[in-house]
């Protein structure tokens, strides 16, 4: 019975090795927006995102990561004595959602 079970998972192992599936990436950009109340240097509004990772869910996308990119709100020109240190000098600006999802096979014609 041990040699069986181990025979079966080496062979699970083996046939999970030689799957030759192929993916294809997708980043969504979702910009922030400055709040019309606030002053420029105020955090960014980014709106709710549940209807547009309901949708790529439902196109066969899978979401792998996520990362920001941010923006300067107070440049210093090159001087020190420009921003103190008071308060935050960068803001996220930018989400980016990675999706992916097993390549569609092209019809070879």
């Amino acid at each position: 019975m041990k040699r069986f079970l181990f025979v079966a998972i080496a062979v699970i192992a083996l046939s999970s090795c030689t799957e030759n599936t192929k993916w294809e990436y997708k980043v969504v950009k979702v910009a922030g927006q400055n709040a019309e109340s606030l002053p420029d240097y105020a955090p960014m509004v980014f709106n709710d995102q549940t209807p547009m990772l309901n949708k790529m869910g439902e196109d066969g996308w899978e979401l792998v990561n996520s990362y920001t990119e941010t923006n300067t709100v107070h440049p210093n020109f090159g001087s020190s004595e420009y921003v103190t240190g008071i308060r935050e000098n960068t803001r996220t600006s930018v989400l980016n959602f990675v999706f992916k999802r097993p390549q569609q096979k092209k019809d070879k014609k």
